[in-house]
């Protein structure tokens, strides 16, 4: 199926070209790498938007998201599970704590590393 046809207004159909250095064709290149966008669309969202384009989030970055996710989790439901007036074993729960504080730490790390 094809993609819908833009309305007039919106079709972009004047055609602009600029010169430009090494250098800055380097870091043109590198911000269209970085996010995963046409350097039309680069160039366009910093004169337009005055704003640089978000950077694509890698595939492995957010299947580790999820994978640290999914472990606290289990470990928010067996510390349920031990604070329910069962008693347990102080080393066992000092163990979990100590589990769910690192995972906290590289949950946060992997959210404002972006």
């Amino acid at each position: 199926m094809a993609r819908p046809k833009l309305p007039q207004k919106e079709k972009k159909s004047i055609k602009f070209s600029f010169k430009m250095d090494e250098g800055e064709y380097e870091q043109l290149a590198k911000l269209c790498e970085y996010s995963d966008l046409s350097a039309s669309e680069v160039i366009r969202s910093c004169v337009f938007k005055n704003r640089l384009p978000k950077a694509r989030t890698p595939i492995l970055e957010k299947q580790t998201y999820l994978e640290l996710k999914k472990i606290g989790t289990n470990i928010n439901q067996i510390a349920k599970h031990y604070n329910s007036n069962i008693p347990v074993p102080s080393d066992k729960l000092a163990a979990f704590q100590a589990l769910q504080e690192k995972l906290n730490l590289l949950i946060k790390l992997l959210v404002n590393d972006h």
